[in-house]
Protein backbone atom coordinates (compact mmCIF):
# COMPACT_ATOMS: atom_id res chain seq x y z
CA UNK A 1 0.00 0.00 0.00
CA UNK A 2 2.00 2.99 -1.37
CA UNK A 3 5.29 1.30 -0.55
CA UNK A 4 4.70 0.79 3.16
CA UNK A 5 5.12 -2.98 3.10
CA UNK A 6 8.63 -3.46 1.75
CA UNK A 7 10.75 -5.93 3.69
CA UNK A 8 13.85 -6.25 1.53
CA UNK A 9 16.63 -5.38 4.01
CA UNK A 10 18.51 -7.60 6.39
CA UNK A 11 18.05 -7.14 10.13
CA UNK A 12 21.74 -6.29 10.62
CA UNK A 13 21.36 -3.40 8.14
CA UNK A 14 18.40 -1.94 10.02
CA UNK A 15 18.76 1.55 11.52
CA UNK A 16 16.91 0.13 14.55
CA UNK A 17 19.78 -2.12 15.59
CA UNK A 18 20.57 -0.01 18.69
CA UNK A 19 19.76 3.34 20.35
CA UNK A 20 22.78 5.17 18.93
CA UNK A 21 22.03 4.05 15.38
CA UNK A 22 18.32 4.92 15.49
CA UNK A 23 19.07 8.40 16.90
CA UNK A 24 21.52 9.14 14.09
CA UNK A 25 19.15 7.74 11.48
CA UNK A 26 16.23 9.87 12.68
CA UNK A 27 18.36 13.00 12.31
CA UNK A 28 19.13 12.09 8.69
CA UNK A 29 15.47 11.76 7.61
CA UNK A 30 14.29 14.46 5.13
CA UNK A 31 13.02 17.30 7.32
CA UNK A 32 11.29 19.09 4.45
CA UNK A 33 9.21 16.09 3.34
CA UNK A 34 7.20 14.73 6.25
CA UNK A 35 5.40 12.11 4.18
CA UNK A 36 8.64 10.58 2.83
CA UNK A 37 10.22 10.69 6.29
CA UNK A 38 7.28 8.91 7.88
CA UNK A 39 7.19 6.40 5.02
CA UNK A 40 10.79 5.50 5.84
CA UNK A 41 9.89 5.16 9.51
CA UNK A 42 6.98 2.84 8.78
CA UNK A 43 9.01 0.68 6.38
CA UNK A 44 11.69 0.30 9.04
CA UNK A 45 9.09 -0.51 11.71
CA UNK A 46 7.63 -3.25 9.52
CA UNK A 47 11.10 -4.74 9.13
CA UNK A 48 11.62 -4.49 12.90
CA UNK A 49 8.28 -6.14 13.75
CA UNK A 50 8.77 -9.02 11.30
CA UNK A 51 12.46 -9.71 11.97
CA UNK A 52 11.75 -12.75 14.13
CA UNK A 53 14.23 -11.54 16.76
CA UNK A 54 13.47 -12.42 20.41
CA UNK A 55 12.15 -9.70 22.67
CA UNK A 56 14.74 -7.94 24.76
CA UNK A 57 15.15 -4.84 26.89
CA UNK A 58 17.42 -3.29 24.25
CA UNK A 59 14.97 -3.84 21.39
CA UNK A 60 12.12 -2.42 23.48
CA UNK A 61 14.20 0.69 24.21
CA UNK A 62 14.81 1.15 20.48
CA UNK A 63 11.09 0.89 19.72
CA UNK A 64 10.16 3.34 22.47
CA UNK A 65 12.81 5.84 21.37
CA UNK A 66 11.67 5.71 17.75
CA UNK A 67 8.06 6.17 18.87
CA UNK A 68 8.98 9.28 20.86
CA UNK A 69 11.13 10.80 18.12
CA UNK A 70 8.57 10.25 15.33
CA UNK A 71 5.62 11.75 17.23
CA UNK A 72 6.15 15.31 15.95
CA UNK A 73 6.17 14.34 12.28
CA UNK A 74 3.18 12.06 12.83
CA UNK A 75 1.27 14.92 14.47
CA UNK A 76 2.16 17.26 11.58
CA UNK A 77 0.86 14.74 9.04
CA UNK A 78 -2.38 14.30 11.03
CA UNK A 79 -2.94 18.08 11.02
CA UNK A 80 -2.27 18.20 7.29
CA UNK A 81 -4.89 15.50 6.71
CA UNK A 82 -7.57 17.06 8.90
CA UNK A 83 -7.17 20.62 7.61
CA UNK A 84 -7.40 19.84 3.91
CA UNK A 85 -10.89 18.39 3.37
CA UNK A 86 -10.84 19.15 -0.39
CA UNK A 87 -7.71 17.16 -1.19
CA UNK A 88 -7.84 14.68 -4.07
CA UNK A 89 -8.83 11.09 -3.44
CA UNK A 90 -5.29 9.86 -4.17
CA UNK A 91 -3.65 12.33 -1.78
CA UNK A 92 -6.27 11.67 0.88
CA UNK A 93 -5.70 7.91 0.64
CA UNK A 94 -1.90 8.30 0.82
CA UNK A 95 -2.02 10.54 3.88
CA UNK A 96 -4.56 8.36 5.68
CA UNK A 97 -2.48 5.25 4.93
CA UNK A 98 0.65 6.90 6.28
CA UNK A 99 -1.01 8.02 9.50
CA UNK A 100 -2.82 4.72 10.07
CA UNK A 101 0.20 2.58 9.21
CA UNK A 102 2.41 4.37 11.74
CA UNK A 103 -0.05 3.85 14.59
CA UNK A 104 -0.57 0.26 13.55
CA UNK A 105 3.12 -0.70 13.43
CA UNK A 106 4.02 1.07 16.68
CA UNK A 107 1.10 -0.58 18.47
CA UNK A 108 1.91 -3.96 16.93
CA UNK A 109 5.45 -3.69 18.32
CA UNK A 110 4.30 -2.84 21.84
CA UNK A 111 1.66 -5.58 21.75
CA UNK A 112 4.23 -8.19 20.77
CA UNK A 113 6.52 -7.29 23.68
CA UNK A 114 3.63 -7.44 26.13
CA UNK A 115 2.42 -10.82 24.89
CA UNK A 116 5.95 -12.20 25.23
CA UNK A 117 6.10 -10.85 28.79
CA UNK A 118 2.74 -12.35 29.72
CA UNK A 119 3.76 -15.71 28.27
CA UNK A 120 7.09 -15.72 30.15
CA UNK A 121 7.09 -13.12 32.95
CA UNK A 122 10.06 -14.69 34.76
CA UNK A 123 12.23 -14.62 31.65
CA UNK A 124 11.41 -11.04 30.74
CA UNK A 125 13.99 -8.36 31.56
CA UNK A 126 11.76 -5.34 30.93
CA UNK A 127 9.15 -5.91 33.64
CA UNK A 128 9.59 -2.43 35.18
CA UNK A 129 8.45 -0.77 31.97
CA UNK A 130 5.37 -2.95 31.47
CA UNK A 131 2.84 -0.40 32.82
CA UNK A 132 4.23 2.26 30.46
CA UNK A 133 4.28 -0.12 27.49
CA UNK A 134 0.70 -1.22 28.26
CA UNK A 135 -0.55 2.37 28.43
CA UNK A 136 1.20 3.27 25.17
CA UNK A 137 -0.26 0.21 23.47
CA UNK A 138 -3.78 1.11 24.66
CA UNK A 139 -3.32 4.66 23.35
CA UNK A 140 -2.07 3.23 20.07
CA UNK A 141 -5.24 1.20 19.63
CA UNK A 142 -7.30 4.26 20.55
CA UNK A 143 -5.52 6.18 17.79
CA UNK A 144 -6.22 3.38 15.31
CA UNK A 145 -9.92 3.44 16.23
CA UNK A 146 -10.02 7.23 15.83
CA UNK A 147 -8.46 7.14 12.39
CA UNK A 148 -10.84 4.40 11.30
CA UNK A 149 -13.72 6.67 12.36
CA UNK A 150 -12.13 9.62 10.54
CA UNK A 151 -12.40 7.57 7.35
CA UNK A 152 -15.98 6.46 8.24
CA UNK A 153 -14.63 2.95 8.78
CA UNK A 154 -15.38 0.51 11.58
CA UNK A 155 -13.13 -0.96 14.25
CA UNK A 156 -13.10 -4.70 13.60
CA UNK A 157 -13.48 -7.46 16.17
CA UNK A 158 -9.76 -8.26 16.39
CA UNK A 159 -8.92 -4.68 17.35
CA UNK A 160 -11.46 -4.67 20.17
CA UNK A 161 -10.23 -8.07 21.38
CA UNK A 162 -6.64 -6.84 21.57
CA UNK A 163 -7.68 -3.64 23.34
CA UNK A 164 -9.65 -5.59 25.94
CA UNK A 165 -6.70 -7.95 26.42
CA UNK A 166 -4.48 -4.98 27.25
CA UNK A 167 -7.02 -3.83 29.84
CA UNK A 168 -7.02 -7.31 31.38
CA UNK A 169 -3.20 -7.29 31.56
CA UNK A 170 -3.26 -3.98 33.43
CA UNK A 171 -6.10 -5.14 35.67
CA UNK A 172 -4.35 -8.41 36.52
CA UNK A 173 -1.08 -6.59 37.11
CA UNK A 174 -2.86 -4.20 39.47
CA UNK A 175 -1.51 -1.07 37.77
CA UNK A 176 -4.65 0.24 36.06
CA UNK A 177 -4.52 3.53 37.98
CA UNK A 178 -0.76 4.06 38.15
CA UNK A 179 -0.16 7.57 36.81
CA UNK A 180 2.84 8.68 34.72
CA UNK A 181 3.59 10.57 31.51
CA UNK A 182 3.33 8.30 28.50
CA UNK A 183 5.53 10.60 26.40
CA UNK A 184 7.88 13.42 27.44
CA UNK A 185 5.78 15.88 25.41
CA UNK A 186 2.50 15.00 27.19
CA UNK A 187 0.91 17.90 29.06
CA UNK A 188 -0.10 15.77 32.04
CA UNK A 189 0.24 12.26 33.49
CA UNK A 190 -2.21 9.54 32.55
CA UNK A 191 -2.84 5.87 33.36
CA UNK A 192 -4.06 2.68 31.70
CA UNK A 193 -7.61 3.26 32.98
CA UNK A 194 -7.86 6.72 31.39
CA UNK A 195 -6.33 5.49 28.12
CA UNK A 196 -8.85 2.62 28.02
CA UNK A 197 -11.83 4.88 28.78
CA UNK A 198 -11.01 7.19 25.87
CA UNK A 199 -11.69 4.73 22.99
CA UNK A 200 -14.76 3.44 24.84
CA UNK A 201 -16.27 6.94 24.98
CA UNK A 202 -15.28 7.78 21.41
CA UNK A 203 -16.88 4.60 20.01
CA UNK A 204 -20.52 5.81 20.15
CA UNK A 205 -19.44 8.87 18.17
CA UNK A 206 -17.71 6.83 15.47
CA UNK A 207 -20.93 5.74 13.77
CA UNK A 208 -20.28 7.92 10.71
CA UNK A 209 -22.29 11.05 11.48
CA UNK A 210 -19.46 13.39 12.51
CA UNK A 211 -16.97 15.07 10.20
CA UNK A 212 -13.28 14.10 10.62
CA UNK A 213 -12.40 17.37 12.35
CA UNK A 214 -15.29 16.87 14.77
CA UNK A 215 -14.01 13.39 15.65
CA UNK A 216 -10.58 14.90 16.29
CA UNK A 217 -12.15 17.66 18.38
CA UNK A 218 -14.06 15.26 20.64
CA UNK A 219 -10.93 13.14 20.99
CA UNK A 220 -9.15 16.27 22.21
CA UNK A 221 -11.89 16.81 24.79
CA UNK A 222 -11.32 13.28 26.03
CA UNK A 223 -7.60 14.00 26.39
CA UNK A 224 -8.63 16.48 29.08
CA UNK A 225 -11.69 14.75 30.54
CA UNK A 226 -11.15 10.98 30.46
CA UNK A 227 -10.02 11.04 34.09
CA UNK A 228 -13.62 11.86 35.06
CA UNK A 229 -14.87 8.37 34.23
CA UNK A 230 -13.77 4.90 35.26
CA UNK A 231 -14.60 1.33 34.32
CA UNK A 232 -16.13 -0.74 37.13
CA UNK A 233 -16.56 -4.44 37.68
CA UNK A 234 -19.83 -4.11 39.60
CA UNK A 235 -23.00 -2.82 37.96
CA UNK A 236 -24.81 0.21 39.40
CA UNK A 237 -28.06 0.90 37.50
CA UNK A 238 -28.03 4.52 38.67
CA UNK A 239 -24.74 5.42 36.99
CA UNK A 240 -23.83 2.83 34.35
CA UNK A 241 -25.24 3.21 30.82
CA UNK A 242 -22.72 1.09 28.88
CA UNK A 243 -20.96 -2.23 29.34
CA UNK A 244 -18.13 -4.10 27.61
CA UNK A 245 -17.39 -7.80 27.60
CA UNK A 246 -13.61 -7.92 27.92
CA UNK A 247 -13.51 -11.45 26.47
CA UNK A 248 -15.35 -10.55 23.26
CA UNK A 249 -14.48 -8.55 20.15
CA UNK A 250 -16.89 -5.67 20.35
CA UNK A 251 -16.97 -2.20 21.82
CA UNK A 252 -19.26 -0.65 24.44
CA UNK A 253 -22.94 -1.50 24.23
CA UNK A 254 -25.95 0.13 25.78
CA UNK A 255 -27.31 -1.55 28.90
CA UNK A 256 -30.86 -2.70 28.32
CA UNK A 257 -33.54 -3.14 30.93
CA UNK A 258 -33.08 -6.44 32.73
CA UNK A 259 -29.48 -6.91 31.56
CA UNK A 260 -27.81 -9.68 33.56
CA UNK A 261 -24.41 -9.04 35.11
CA UNK A 262 -21.53 -11.29 34.06
CA UNK A 263 -18.03 -11.81 35.53
CA UNK A 264 -16.41 -10.63 32.30
CA UNK A 265 -18.53 -7.50 32.00
CA UNK A 266 -17.10 -4.10 32.85
CA UNK A 267 -19.40 -1.11 33.27
CA UNK A 268 -18.96 2.48 32.15
CA UNK A 269 -20.71 5.43 33.74
CA UNK A 270 -20.98 8.65 31.76
CA UNK A 271 -22.71 10.85 34.37
CA UNK A 272 -19.50 12.83 35.09
CA UNK A 273 -18.98 13.46 31.37
CA UNK A 274 -22.56 14.64 30.91
CA UNK A 275 -22.17 16.96 33.88
CA UNK A 276 -18.96 18.39 32.39
CA UNK A 277 -20.66 18.99 29.03
CA UNK A 278 -23.49 20.82 30.78
CA UNK A 279 -21.01 22.96 32.71
CA UNK A 280 -19.08 23.75 29.51
CA UNK A 281 -22.19 24.81 27.61
CA UNK A 282 -23.30 27.01 30.50
CA UNK A 283 -19.87 28.64 30.67
CA UNK A 284 -19.85 29.24 26.89
CA UNK A 285 -23.21 30.98 27.05
CA UNK A 286 -21.82 33.13 29.86
CA UNK A 287 -18.98 34.29 27.62
CA UNK A 288 -16.12 31.93 28.53
CA UNK A 289 -13.51 31.27 25.84
CA UNK A 290 -13.57 27.71 24.38
CA UNK A 291 -9.82 27.23 24.82
CA UNK A 292 -10.09 27.85 28.58
CA UNK A 293 -12.67 25.05 28.84
CA UNK A 294 -10.53 22.41 27.14
CA UNK A 295 -12.48 22.53 23.85
CA UNK A 296 -9.48 23.23 21.62
CA UNK A 297 -8.48 25.99 19.23
CA UNK A 298 -10.71 24.75 16.39
CA UNK A 299 -13.95 24.95 18.40
CA UNK A 300 -16.28 27.58 16.93
CA UNK A 301 -19.60 29.05 17.98
CA UNK A 302 -22.49 28.82 17.35
CA UNK A 303 -21.87 25.50 15.52
CA UNK A 304 -20.14 24.12 18.60
CA UNK A 305 -23.41 24.04 20.53
CA UNK A 306 -24.76 21.46 18.05
CA UNK A 307 -21.68 19.30 18.51
CA UNK A 308 -21.97 19.47 22.30
CA UNK A 309 -25.65 18.51 22.05
CA UNK A 310 -24.84 15.59 19.74
CA UNK A 311 -22.12 14.26 22.06
CA UNK A 312 -24.41 14.66 25.07
CA UNK A 313 -27.12 12.56 23.44
CA UNK A 314 -24.66 9.81 22.45
CA UNK A 315 -23.35 9.51 26.02
CA UNK A 316 -26.79 9.78 27.62
CA UNK A 317 -28.92 6.83 28.86
CA UNK A 318 -30.40 4.63 26.18
CA UNK A 319 -33.89 6.13 26.41
CA UNK A 320 -32.55 9.63 25.68
CA UNK A 321 -30.78 8.70 22.44
CA UNK A 322 -32.81 8.98 19.25
CA UNK A 323 -30.63 8.73 16.17
CA UNK A 324 -33.38 8.43 13.58
CA UNK A 325 -36.05 11.09 13.16
CA UNK A 326 -38.61 8.77 11.61
CA UNK A 327 -39.28 5.25 10.38
CA UNK A 328 -37.79 4.09 7.08
CA UNK A 329 -39.22 1.66 4.54
CA UNK A 330 -37.15 -0.51 2.25
CA UNK A 331 -37.04 0.54 -1.41
CA UNK A 332 -34.90 -0.28 -4.40
CA UNK A 333 -34.60 2.43 -7.00
CA UNK A 334 -32.24 4.99 -8.50
CA UNK A 335 -32.06 8.69 -7.74
CA UNK A 336 -30.43 11.52 -9.68
CA UNK A 337 -28.05 13.59 -7.57
CA UNK A 338 -26.32 16.96 -7.83
CA UNK A 339 -24.03 18.28 -5.09
CA UNK A 340 -22.61 21.64 -3.94
CA UNK A 341 -24.64 24.85 -3.75
CA UNK A 342 -23.45 26.55 -6.97
CA UNK A 343 -24.07 23.51 -9.26
CA UNK A 344 -27.47 22.97 -7.60
CA UNK A 345 -28.41 26.59 -8.37
CA UNK A 346 -27.23 26.16 -11.97
CA UNK A 347 -29.27 22.98 -12.27
CA UNK A 348 -32.46 24.64 -11.03
CA UNK A 349 -31.80 27.68 -13.23
CA UNK A 350 -31.30 25.51 -16.32
CA UNK A 351 -34.44 23.49 -15.64
CA UNK A 352 -36.48 26.62 -14.95
CA UNK A 353 -35.26 28.24 -18.18
CA UNK A 354 -36.09 25.11 -20.15
CA UNK A 355 -39.65 24.98 -18.79
CA UNK A 356 -40.14 28.72 -19.41
CA UNK A 357 -38.88 28.43 -22.96
CA UNK A 358 -41.23 25.58 -23.73
CA UNK A 359 -44.27 27.19 -22.17
CA UNK A 360 -43.69 30.75 -23.33
CA UNK A 361 -44.00 31.78 -19.63
CA UNK A 362 -47.71 31.01 -19.82
CA UNK A 363 -49.61 29.59 -16.87
CA UNK A 364 -49.95 25.81 -17.13
CA UNK A 365 -51.83 23.30 -15.09
CA UNK A 366 -49.89 20.78 -12.99
CA UNK A 367 -50.82 18.10 -15.54
CA UNK A 368 -49.30 20.15 -18.37
CA UNK A 369 -46.11 20.75 -16.40
CA UNK A 370 -45.86 16.99 -15.78
CA UNK A 371 -46.24 16.38 -19.54
CA UNK A 372 -43.39 18.79 -20.24
CA UNK A 373 -41.07 17.04 -17.79
CA UNK A 374 -41.92 13.60 -19.16
CA UNK A 375 -42.36 14.19 -22.88
CA UNK A 376 -40.92 17.59 -23.63
CA UNK A 377 -44.32 19.13 -24.52
CA UNK A 378 -47.90 19.26 -23.30
CA UNK A 379 -50.42 16.75 -24.59
CA UNK A 380 -52.54 18.10 -27.49
CA UNK A 381 -50.54 21.32 -27.66
CA UNK A 382 -47.70 22.44 -29.90
CA UNK A 383 -45.01 24.12 -27.85
CA UNK A 384 -43.97 27.61 -28.91
CA UNK A 385 -40.45 28.20 -30.21
CA UNK A 386 -37.87 28.29 -27.46
CA UNK A 387 -36.70 31.72 -26.51
CA UNK A 388 -32.97 32.37 -26.70
CA UNK A 389 -31.18 32.32 -23.38
CA UNK A 390 -30.16 35.63 -21.91
CA UNK A 391 -26.57 36.72 -22.21
CA UNK A 392 -26.04 36.30 -18.48
CA UNK A 393 -27.56 32.83 -18.39
CA UNK A 394 -25.83 31.51 -21.53
CA UNK A 395 -22.44 32.60 -20.20
CA UNK A 396 -22.73 30.37 -17.16
CA UNK A 397 -20.76 27.15 -17.13
CA UNK A 398 -22.78 23.98 -17.32
CA UNK A 399 -23.13 22.16 -13.99
CA UNK A 400 -21.38 18.79 -13.69
CA UNK A 401 -23.33 15.74 -14.87
CA UNK A 402 -25.92 14.21 -12.60
CA UNK A 403 -24.89 11.15 -10.61
CA UNK A 404 -27.08 8.09 -10.18
CA UNK A 405 -27.25 6.54 -6.73
CA UNK A 406 -29.00 3.43 -5.45
CA UNK A 407 -31.71 4.16 -2.89
CA UNK A 408 -32.28 1.34 -0.38
CA UNK A 409 -34.57 2.94 2.21
CA UNK A 410 -36.73 6.03 2.52
CA UNK A 411 -38.74 7.87 5.16
CA UNK A 412 -40.46 11.17 5.66
CA UNK A 413 -37.31 12.81 7.01
CA UNK A 414 -34.49 10.97 5.31
CA UNK A 415 -33.20 8.43 2.84
CA UNK A 416 -30.45 5.82 2.73
CA UNK A 417 -28.29 5.21 -0.34
CA UNK A 418 -25.57 2.74 -1.19
CA UNK A 419 -22.42 3.79 -3.07
CA UNK A 420 -19.75 1.59 -4.69
CA UNK A 421 -16.16 1.96 -3.43
CA UNK A 422 -14.77 4.00 -6.34
CA UNK A 423 -17.65 6.37 -7.00
CA UNK A 424 -18.61 9.76 -5.53
CA UNK A 425 -15.44 10.11 -3.47
CA UNK A 426 -16.50 13.70 -2.66
CA UNK A 427 -19.18 12.47 -0.25
CA UNK A 428 -18.49 13.74 3.28
CA UNK A 429 -20.65 14.41 6.33
CA UNK A 430 -22.25 17.85 5.93
CA UNK A 431 -22.35 17.89 2.11
CA UNK A 432 -25.42 19.52 0.52
CA UNK A 433 -27.13 17.56 -2.25
CA UNK A 434 -30.18 17.90 -4.48
CA UNK A 435 -31.95 14.75 -5.66
CA UNK A 436 -35.05 13.33 -7.28
CA UNK A 437 -36.27 9.80 -7.87
CA UNK A 438 -37.98 10.50 -11.19
CA UNK A 439 -37.80 13.19 -13.91
CA UNK A 440 -41.43 14.00 -13.14
CA UNK A 441 -40.66 14.67 -9.46
CA UNK A 442 -39.57 17.88 -7.85
CA UNK A 443 -35.99 18.28 -6.71
CA UNK A 444 -35.40 17.87 -2.97
CA UNK A 445 -32.55 19.08 -0.81
CA UNK A 446 -30.67 16.82 1.54
CA UNK A 447 -27.63 16.87 3.80
CA UNK A 448 -25.26 13.93 4.27
CA UNK A 449 -25.49 13.03 7.96
CA UNK A 450 -24.00 9.55 8.27
CA UNK A 451 -21.45 7.47 6.35
CA UNK A 452 -20.79 3.81 7.12
CA UNK A 453 -18.02 2.02 5.24
CA UNK A 454 -18.75 -1.65 4.61
CA UNK A 455 -16.21 -4.49 4.55
CA UNK A 456 -16.14 -4.45 0.74
CA UNK A 457 -15.36 -0.69 0.89
CA UNK A 458 -18.84 0.26 -0.34
CA UNK A 459 -20.58 2.94 1.73
CA UNK A 460 -24.04 3.38 3.16
CA UNK A 461 -25.01 7.04 3.26
CA UNK A 462 -27.71 8.46 5.55
CA UNK A 463 -29.23 11.71 4.25
CA UNK A 464 -31.47 14.14 6.12
CA UNK A 465 -34.10 15.51 3.72
CA UNK A 466 -35.35 19.07 4.02
CA UNK A 467 -39.16 19.15 4.11
CA UNK A 468 -39.69 21.79 1.39
CA UNK A 469 -38.46 21.57 -2.23
CA UNK A 470 -36.02 24.40 -3.03
CA UNK A 471 -36.95 27.61 -4.83
CA UNK A 472 -34.18 29.40 -6.71
CA UNK A 473 -33.94 33.13 -6.05
CA UNK A 474 -31.49 35.97 -6.58
CA UNK A 475 -30.27 38.00 -3.63
CA UNK A 476 -29.42 41.63 -4.22
CA UNK A 477 -27.58 43.26 -1.26
CA UNK A 478 -29.37 46.30 0.13
CA UNK A 479 -26.47 47.22 2.38
CA UNK A 480 -24.24 49.48 0.21
CA UNK A 481 -21.18 48.28 2.06
CA UNK A 482 -21.78 44.63 1.16
CA UNK A 483 -18.96 43.17 -0.93
CA UNK A 484 -17.91 39.68 -1.86
CA UNK A 485 -14.57 40.05 -3.67
CA UNK A 486 -13.68 36.39 -3.18
CA UNK A 487 -17.09 34.99 -4.01
CA UNK A 488 -17.57 32.45 -6.79
CA UNK A 489 -20.26 34.34 -8.70
CA UNK A 490 -23.06 32.24 -10.06
CA UNK A 491 -25.74 34.91 -10.43
CA UNK A 492 -28.42 35.01 -13.05
CA UNK A 493 -28.09 38.74 -13.61
CA UNK A 494 -25.30 41.02 -14.76
CA UNK A 495 -24.95 42.67 -11.34
CA UNK A 496 -21.72 41.20 -9.90
CA UNK A 497 -23.00 41.68 -6.34
CA UNK A 498 -26.08 39.53 -6.91
CA UNK A 499 -25.91 35.84 -6.22
CA UNK A 500 -28.14 32.79 -6.19
CA UNK A 501 -29.70 31.28 -3.08
CA UNK A 502 -32.38 28.72 -2.25
CA UNK A 503 -35.59 29.17 -0.30
CA UNK A 504 -36.69 26.11 1.64
CA UNK A 505 -37.57 25.31 5.27
CA UNK A 506 -35.77 23.90 8.27
CA UNK A 507 -36.45 20.57 9.97
CA UNK A 508 -39.40 22.10 11.84
CA UNK A 509 -41.00 23.50 8.70
CA UNK A 510 -40.10 27.15 9.39
CA UNK A 511 -39.07 29.25 6.34
CA UNK A 512 -35.32 29.21 5.77
CA UNK A 513 -32.79 30.20 3.16
CA UNK A 514 -29.59 28.49 1.98
CA UNK A 515 -26.70 30.66 0.84
CA UNK A 516 -22.93 30.54 0.73
CA UNK A 517 -21.63 30.58 4.28
CA UNK A 518 -19.28 33.55 3.81
CA UNK A 519 -22.17 35.76 2.65
CA UNK A 520 -24.15 35.29 5.85
CA UNK A 521 -24.39 37.86 8.63
CA UNK A 522 -27.15 38.04 11.20
CA UNK A 523 -29.52 40.92 10.38
CA UNK A 524 -28.22 41.52 6.83
CA UNK A 525 -30.84 42.76 4.34
CA UNK A 526 -31.33 41.50 0.80
CA UNK A 527 -33.81 41.99 -1.98
CA UNK A 528 -34.96 38.52 -3.04
CA UNK A 529 -35.77 38.41 -6.76
CA UNK A 530 -37.79 35.64 -8.36
CA UNK A 531 -38.88 36.35 -11.90
CA UNK A 532 -40.79 39.64 -11.97
CA UNK A 533 -41.41 39.71 -8.20
CA UNK A 534 -39.20 40.75 -5.33
CA UNK A 535 -39.35 41.06 -1.58
CA UNK A 536 -37.05 42.25 1.17
CA UNK A 537 -35.57 39.59 3.44
CA UNK A 538 -33.63 40.02 6.66
CA UNK A 539 -31.38 37.13 7.71
CA UNK A 540 -31.94 35.78 11.20
CA UNK A 541 -30.29 32.99 13.20
CA UNK A 542 -28.16 30.31 11.56
CA UNK A 543 -29.91 26.91 11.73
CA UNK A 544 -27.45 24.57 10.05
CA UNK A 545 -24.12 24.70 8.27
CA UNK A 546 -22.02 22.48 6.05
CA UNK A 547 -19.18 22.54 3.56
CA UNK A 548 -19.62 25.93 1.84
CA UNK A 549 -23.29 26.46 2.67
CA UNK A 550 -25.40 27.79 5.52
CA UNK A 551 -29.09 27.47 6.38
CA UNK A 552 -30.55 30.54 8.09
CA UNK A 553 -33.95 31.69 9.23
CA UNK A 554 -35.24 34.93 7.75
CA UNK A 555 -38.06 37.44 8.08
CA UNK A 556 -39.86 39.36 5.36
CA UNK A 557 -39.62 43.15 5.63
CA UNK A 558 -42.00 45.63 4.02
CA UNK A 559 -39.13 48.02 3.32
CA UNK A 560 -35.46 48.31 4.19
CA UNK A 561 -34.92 49.45 7.75
CA UNK A 562 -32.46 52.14 8.69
Amino acid sequence: MFGFFKRNKKEEDSPLSDLKTVSRWMQELPSGDIYTALENVVQTLIQFNHSGQPSSKERLQVLMHLDEQARDMQHALCIQYLRNPRMSKVIESRLWTAVHAFYWEITRGYHTFLMDHVANPQGSDFGATVPLVTARAIRGFADIFKWRYVRYDRADDKLWTRLHNLYRIAETGNYLSNRFKLYPSDAKPSCCMEEYVQPLLLAPLGSGNLAPRQIEMVDHWLDNWSDLTQVHGAYDPKQHFYFVDITQGFGPRSIQSGEKTQPDYRYLGTHPMLARLSEVEKALRSGALPATLGLGEDFRLPDGYDLIDHVFREWAPRGERDRRLGARRSVSTQIEVMHELAPICHLLEREGSRVNARTGNSQLTPEQLLDIKLYGQTAGRTPPPARPASAASSSQAEPPPLENWTLYDQGDNGIGVSLPPDESDWVKVGKLICFRTDPADSWHLGVVRRITRQQNESRKIGILVMPTPPTLIQLEPIDPGFSTPNAHDHSLTTNPQNFSALLTSDSKGAPAIILEAHKYAHGRLFRAIQGATSQTLQLAASRDKGDGWLLAAYTEQTAPTA
